[in-house]
């Protein structure tokens, strides 16, 4: 039987194979912690351009954008880690007094924690698709996601059902660590991609050049 290398069952294999080793340069470029905001930015690329069928060299373009976004993206993500430090120090603070004003703190730190976790969600994707600042990404990402309530809750939707499945489904664990970030990225990706034509130019080749510009303005 002859093998045809443009057959669905290969072109399948052919992504799933390119997804694995997408999802291990993820993780490998993880490890320092530091570096998972670079990582996730340049994660965001690759799958966002394939998300709008933009098929290029998927590892060429990850290590591109890893090295091009690295002291912005580790920047954010430090920013983020020392925000996460902050609200779970007070949230443990505040509930170990229980008084109507530690209620209401709290209330008021379950909001921030939620603005924070948004705004989190949309940050790298918008680090990998414009060329903003740092301070502009992070002024715009909350904004831009309110604008998109039904895609942002779609968002959510995603990364609730990732996790829960990590928690009730033990073989969900392997997933993750085979090709459980990449098609996670991905899936999110078709999202974005909607969510950032509102801020783009034209759809064609020279979208990426009109795009860098627009998030001045969010």
């Amino acid at each position: 039987m002859k093998l045809r290398y443009d057959s669905p069952v290969f072109e399948f294999m052919n992504t799933l194979a390119a997804f694995i080793g997408l999802n291990v340069l993820f993780l490998i470029t993880c490890l320092p912690v530091i570096t998972i905001g670079p990582a996730l930015t340049a994660l965001y690329t690759v799958t966002m351009q394939e998300a709008r069928r933009e098929h290029g060299y998927i590892f060429s373009t990850y290590l591109k954008a890893f090295r091009s976004s690295f002291v912005p993206s580790c920047l954010g993500f430090v920013l983020y880690l020392a925000a996460a430090a902050v609200l779970i120090f007070n949230v443990a603070f505040w509930s170990a007094l229980q008084t109507v004003l530690a209620n209401a703190v709290l209330l008021l730190l379950t909001f921030a924690i939620v603005v924070a976790a948004i705004s989190f969600l949309y940050t790298f994707p918008l680090l990998a698709r414009f060329d903003g600042s740092l301070k502009q990404v992070l002024k715009s990402s909350f904004p831009i996601a309110m604008a998109h309530r039904k895609y942002t809750f779609g968002l959510l939707v995603i990364q609730a059902a990732a996790i829960a499945g990590c928690l009730v489904i033990p073989q969900a664990k392997i997933f993750m660590l085979l090709v459980g970030f990449s098609f996670l990225a991905y899936c999110n990706s078709f999202l974005f991609v909607r969510v950032f034509r509102d801020y783009e130019g034209d759809a064609g080749p020279e979208t990426e050049n009109t795009a860098k510009t627009l998030l001045e303005h969010v």
